[in-house]
């Protein structure tokens, strides 16, 4: 596994459902509004992957009470959580730049705040795969970079803890989007204490 790879991995390994408590506590409410908004524009029993599930919560738990649900996270210490806390969705471990599936598979992929830890180099044949496993009018939901930035931190939420980061800027991302086929439904800012990402809701 890359170096930056393997910094997520064990990143997310050693904090498990820390992850997730940290960052309930500025906002509880952001994902489950961002789910509602898809859940409206989804049939019943619609394919959903995810990509960078983490623990379940949220998404999963939400998502696998109406839709078929697979879950994609490269930490084991995660996909472990995840399956306990929404055993009836299906998970597993992977790299999501490595995945492959049949064209039109899924009504909607997700990729909330974790396209920014693949390498950049490697996320324009990651949004260009997700545009294949899509289904006509099939709906992309992502948060990914504000500005351009690669790098680690070496304390992130506890001392000691590195993690990575690659990201462009909104606009760059924006035109990647478009080029590949997207349709943008919806842009905006998602702040994130002095700094933030952006909340991007597109559709093939």
């Amino acid at each position: 596994m890359e170096d930056s790879k393997r910094i997520v991995q064990e990143g997310y390994d050693r904090l498990g459902s820390r992850y997730r408590t940290h960052y309930e506590k500025s906002d509880p409410e952001r994902y489950r509004h961002w789910l509602n908004e898809l859940t409206k524009r989804l049939p019943a029993r619609a394919n959903v992957l995810e990509l960078g599930c983490a623990d379940g919560i949220p998404t999963a738990r939400i998502l696998s009470q109406h839709f078929v649900y697979r879950g994609i996270d490269l930490s084991p210490v995660q996909i472990k959580q995840a399956r306990r806390n929404v055993p009836k969705a299906h998970f597993e471990v992977a790299d999501m730049t490595a995945l492959t599936f049949p064209e039109a598979a899924f009504e909607a992929v997700i990729a909330l705040y974790s396209i920014i830890h693949v390498p950049l180099a490697e996320q324009p044949a990651l949004i260009n795969a997700v545009y294949r496993w899509l289904r006509p009018d099939g709906c992309f939901l992502c948060v990914v970079g504000d500005c351009e930035w690669t790098g680690t931190e070496p304390d992130w939420i506890e001392p000691g803890l590195r993690m990575y980061w690659s990201h462009t800027d909104a606009d760059t991302y924006q035109s990647w989007f478009i080029e590949t086929g997207f349709t943008v439904i919806e842009r905006h800012f998602a702040a994130e204490g002095a700094t933030g990402h952006t909340f991007f809701f597109l559709q093939k």
